[in-house]
Order: structure tokens, then sequence, then C-alpha cells
């Protein structure tokens, strides 16, 4: 069986699979490589280690957590590893993840878009801390910037590829199953926030403007995000990541002269 080398981090590693395993290990570790150019940007440093933090303390109680980390004179700058069961390394990094930042000698936390734009520092004054990091509002991965303002990562002049674009979609979908299909968007919130801002985000990180967003719209019968239903985002999500597929939609008329 064919075995792939790769890095994660400071971690390298060797995985057994077949081709095609092979290759969709390639497409996330290309993703992972952009989180850490991000935090080698933020920080200003050459290494990104991988850190395994255990006992973490949430507000659903204790977990672990894979992170990868990059070091400054005074400050950890960190983006964590979420875990999926969808491709072969079983890891991801969100698209729109912001870097957490935490100052080691005032115990601050405070974030970084990845835009590299500076969120105003949180304070952290109550909870011991967790090892070097605040406890649940700096472990929770769950806490990411808006995705109204999501957009592909200037390391790639060249946007994301379509294998990422795919990924997105898939982790955005992944996130509204457990809500009942005939809910509104608008009173959707998912772990990382409102669904129908998530949903214009995945939009502008593929590039969609305001005009190609009222054409899905339209397509589904609504004027808004809002008001679809959790039922129609699929069919949303398709429709953004393939211009073709909306144009097959667009193109579709129902026959007023059908008896059904």
């Amino acid at each position: 069986m064919p075995t792939g080398h790769f890095s994660i981090g400071d971690l390298s590693f060797s995985f057994d699979g077949s081709l095609k395993e092979l290759a969709h290990c390639q497409e996330i570790i290309r993703e992972i490589e952009r989180a850490e150019h991000r935090l080698r940007r933020a920080s200003g440093a050459d290494e990104v280690v991988v850190i395994y933090d255990q006992d973490l303390e949430g507000e659903r109680g204790t977990f672990d957590k894979m992170r990868l980390r990059a070091y400054d004179d005074d400050h950890n700058y960190t983006l964590d590893l979420g875990v999926t069961d969808t491709n072969p390394l079983g890891v991801y990094v969100g698209y729109d993840q912001n870097i957490e930042v935490y100052d080691r000698d005032t115990g601050e936390t405070g974030q970084i878009t990845p835009e590299g734009d500076r969120i105003e520092a949180e304070g952290n004054a109550s909870g011991a801390p967790s090892r070097d990091e605040p406890t649940a509002r700096g472990a929770d991965p769950s806490r990411q910037r808006s995705a109204s303002t999501a957009s592909a990562d200037p390391a790639s002049s060249e946007g994301p590829s379509q294998a990422e674009i795919d990924r997105a979609a898939e982790v955005l979908l992944n996130r509204t199953r457990q809500h009942p299909p005939e809910q509104r968007v608008g009173e959707t919130a998912i772990p990382d926030g409102p669904l129908g801002e998530k949903i214009i985000g995945f939009a502008a990180y593929c590039g969609r403007d305001e005009g190609y967003l009222s054409r899905v719209l339209d397509v589904e019968g609504v004027s808004a995000v809002d008001a679809l239903t959790v039922e129609q985002v699929s069919d949303v999500l398709a429709m953004i990541r393939d211009e073709e597929t909306l144009r097959q939609n667009e193109s579709f008329e129902p026959d007023d002269d059908l008896p059904f």
C-alpha cells in the first residue's frame, strides 16, 4: 500500500493508504500549511509547533485539544485543530478561524482575524489558568470570527482551492444537521455563530458577490438568507460552490399545466 509522508508544524509522520486517501491527506495538509503561514505572519516566528493540551476546562466539561502554536517574546499565538471523521487524518483547521493571542505577562487574551487584523483584547481576570492558557475562554474551539467577513487567506493570491471550498461547505453543512429541517436560518445558531452569517461568509470565501447570492436566494424563493430553512441550506451551498448548478436551477421553470 502506498505511503505518504507529511508534516504538521514540527511533527513529521507517515500515513499508509490508497492514492485517493493520500491525495485527500495532501489537501488537508495544504489547508493546515495556510494556517501555519498565518501563525508565522502574526508572530514573526519561523517555527510553528504542535501542542496537545489535555484536561482543559470548557463550558461542557473537560476536553483535550490539539493545537498549532507559535511564540514571540511575550505572546502565544494559537490555532486549534478541529476533529472530524470526514478525512483520513481526522483533523482540520477552520477556514475562517481566528488566531488566539495570549499575553504571558498579563494573562490577557485577544484575537487576530485570518486577514491579519487585530481584534480588541479580552481580559482574563477570573478563573484559574490551564497550563499557560486561559480556561474555557481561550480553550473553546468554537470561538471564531463572524463569517460575514470570511475570505480566502492572503497567503494564496489565487484564493482557496476547490477541495478547500468543498471542505468548508462540508463542515458548515454538518453543523446544521442537528437542527430541524423546517427551522429558519435566521433562528439557527451553530457552534461558531449565527447560521445566516456563516452562509454569507461562505459565499465571500468562494468569491461570490451580493448579486450572485441574490440569484441563489431567488432560486429558493426568498429575499434574505435568514428566510431560508435549514433544509434549503444544502442546495444553497451547492449553488454557491458551482455556478453551473445555479444556472441549471435558474433555467428550470415548473410547468403550470401539470395537474400536480
